[in-house]
């Protein structure tokens, strides 16, 4: 069964906003089928329940961390504690990955300095640090432990081949894309300008100029149909 924290960032029928408005509905998402399509796949591939909530846990408890928020501590060190609101996250976040509740708190608003003059070398020093850097630190935490999660479903996946030593192998392929915002600053615009030309390029080079020649040599592939972006170019 799921611990008690892991739901905490799932939307729950037992929520005021859910009994008053209902869930969130979308006509072009399904999230339910999404997600069964998507445990399917998983099994597929050889994962089995414990690790499928293994997976499961690590993203929860990134979307926790990511909760989580600091405050001045208004003494002379200049450091920052966490948020009384937040407590709750970083205990859930503790849980979830593995981690004592208190060697997580400390490494948030804490950083290690060696020293390397004075003193005995070597000595461990922990400097507080203060709130933008600890935001930092968090973002940072959160995206190694994302980015390591995500390494291994792509590594869990390449092992479904049946062979010892194959040639075939699952790449992905992360094409750029841009953010919309309710007001978009020029930066902003020319950011989705230059994801609108890199998408351009891939669809001619990896689509259309490809297509082209397995038509012109009678491959008889079927064709990849795709949204050409020269108008919003």
């Amino acid at each position: 069964c799921l611990p008690e924290c892991l739901p905490e960032c799932l939307p729950v029928s037992s929520r005021p906003q859910h009994v008053k408005a209902g869930p969130l509905k979308d006509p072009l998402l399904d999230d339910q089928g999404d997600f069964n399509r998507m445990s399917g796949a998983m099994k597929k591939i050889g994962l089995d329940d414990s690790e499928k909530l293994d997976l499961f846990r690590v993203v929860a408890g990134v979307l926790h961390l990511g909760n989580v928020d600091f405050e001045e501590t208004g003494s002379t060190s200049g450091g920052c504690t966490i948020r009384k609101q937040s407590s709750q996250c970083v205990e859930h976040c503790a849980e979830l990955l593995g981690l004592e509740d208190d060697d997580l708190r400390v490494s948030l608003t804490s950083r290690v300095m060696l020293t390397t003059a004075g003193g005995a070398k070597g000595t461990v020093i922990k400097v507080p640090l203060k709130v933008e850097q600890a935001n930092n630190a968090r973002d940072a935490l959160a995206k190694a432990v994302y980015s390591r999660l995500f390494d291994h479903v792509v590594t869990r996946a390449n092992q479904c081949f049946p062979f010892q030593s194959s040639a075939n192998f699952i790449g992905v392929l992360d094409i750029a894309g841009f953010e919309y915002f309710e007001h978009n600053s020029f930066e902003q615009f020319c950011i989705n300008y230059c994801n609108e030309k890199l998408q351009q390029f891939f669809n001619e080079r990896i689509l259309k100029e490809e297509q082209e020649l397995y038509h012109r040599e009678g491959l008889g592939v079927n064709e990849v149909h795709y949204v050409d972006n020269q108008d919003c170019i």
